[in-house]
């Protein structure tokens, strides 16, 4: 499933915005995280974006 968001990196956080939406993350943050599925008992599975200089630099999928 990582596979599918590796088009993410090196984008910036306008563009992640203008991508995935404005989920909770606070803009400064290094560290960004999208709910991407949801099961119907409530587990989620989470998308993390960290950035270096406003920028992707790794996913991570837990």
């Amino acid at each position: 499933m990582l596979e599918k968001y590796k088009y993410l990196l090196g984008k910036s956080k306008p563009e992640i915005v203008s991508i995935l939406g404005e989920e909770f993350n606070f803009y400064p943050a290094s560290q960004w995280n999208y709910v991407i599925y949801k099961t119907w008992w409530g587990k989620k599975t989470l998308l993390y974006l960290d950035f270096y200089n406003d920028l992707v630099v790794d996913i991570k999928i837990r």
